[in-house]
């Protein structure tokens, strides 16, 4: 941007944030105060509301972490005394040493990168690039690591806590029991995060003639590509959603969504319409129904009694990608059935299976078949 276009009583059309990245550097040449410069300010704010028009580029969640992470660390300059639009390395660096102790090592990862994008969105020189602000994110890292800092793991879900929920839930009186069940299947086979859970529509899933069903996954949190996923739903598990949908009479002609509230008169909720225009309005379950449904399936198999932290929503992916290793298949094909981008996560959730699969576990289950001849010499 240059100096005349800053002039402009709010006019920033065609302005780019690599335009305020080239006045920034030209004011601070001339000691300009950027963080408390009017026209600055209005150029952050007007590229902060062109990025607001283009989010969707990216999921819920993603926009959630990243404006509740920008929201923390405004917040921490505020109370501090210091501008966090744009911050200094400095600044920066101090706010990471503070939290350091409080904080997971992998939630500051997440706010560096809320800090980096939004001083790359507003056209700010990016803070977390500077070399004092690297070297210390990695020495708060491999301070956490030594200290023995893990990555949390969710509880696994596995086949035999569906198999024992089935026993248990099956066509229950209780309409509720008897979508959590269909949902609990489903999370497992398909090995679905929370929100593709909870956007699965009744058009998704396309039931064959043997007894299957092909559900159509739209987005996932690594496929953008507006190609779909696609996976096999097991008769079982088509059985089990036939049992939930028959009983909740679900409309499995309509676009609506498969899994839907439950009312206390142990019925569907039906979609609203909308008064002027006619239109259906359907409304998908929460996260934080799906989270709800795995809480009630730990409470149910009392596994509180036995030490087992609670489920997740995560607990589907953790625990089929356990069982999966556990029947002999290979890192890739429980990926490409998990849709991972790399087999990074399979390998974490299966660290202690694949230890038992490597090569001086063999060795030393071949070595116990034979006499152990510890500390005696070989005799000529």
């Amino acid at each position: 941007m240059i100096e005349n276009q800053l002039s402009l009583l709010g006019d920033f059309s065609g302005v780019r944030p690599d335009d305020v990245k080239t006045a920034i550097q030209a004011a601070q040449k001339k000691g300009i105060n950027v963080a408390e410069n009017e026209q600055f300010k209005a150029a952050f704010e007007h590229l902060l509301n062109e990025f607001k028009k283009r989010e969707e580029r990216y999921s819920p969640n993603t926009l959630r972490r990243l404006e509740s992470a920008w929201a923390c660390f405004v917040d921490w300059c505020l109370a501090n005394h210091r501008h966090s639009l744009p911050a200094t390395p400095d600044t920066v660096e101090a706010f990471f040493i503070e939290r350091a102790e409080e904080l997971h090592r992998n939630t500051l990862s997440v706010y560096r990168w809320a800090i980096s994008r939004v001083h790359r969105v507003a056209g700010c020189p990016d803070p977390c690039l500077d070399i004092y602000v690297e070297d210390r994110l990695k020495a708060i890292a491999r301070k956490k690591v030594r200290e023995g800092e893990a990555v949390k793991q969710a509880s696994p879900f596995n086949e035999q806590h569906l198999l024992k929920l089935t026993s248990l839930w099956y066509r229950s009186d209780k309409l509720l029991l008897r979508r959590n069940l269909a949902l609990l299947a489903v999370a497992y086979e398909s090995m679905l995060r929370a929100s593709e859970l909870a956007n699965i529509r009744v058009s998704d899933m396309e039931l064959a003639g043997d007894g299957t069903a092909i559900l159509t996954i739209p987005i996932t949190k690594t496929n953008h590509s507006g190609e779909p996923d696609t996976c096999i739903l097991s008769q079982d598990v088509v059985s089990l959603l036939m049992d939930y949908t028959e009983a909740g009479k679900l409309d499995m002609s309509s676009d609506g969504f498969l899994f839907v509230g439950v009312s206390k008169h142990n019925t569907c909720i039906k979609p609203k319409k909308d008064k002027q225009t006619g239109e259906v309005l359907h409304k998908p379950i929460t996260t934080k129904t799906v989270e709800g449904v795995f809480y009630s399936a730990w409470e149910t198999l009392g596994l509180g009694r036995q030490g087992v932290k609670p489920f997740t929503a995560h607990s589907a992916r953790v625990g089929a990608a356990q069982d999966l290793l556990k029947k002999g298949y290979n890192t890739l094909q429980i990926q490409q059935s998990g849709r991972w981008s790399s087999g990074t996560m399979v390998a974490r959730y299966g660290r202690a299976i694949l230890a038992r699969d490597g090569a001086m576990a063999h060795s030393r289950v071949k070595t116990r078949s034979a006499p152990m001849q510890w500390g005696k010499e070989e005799k000529d």
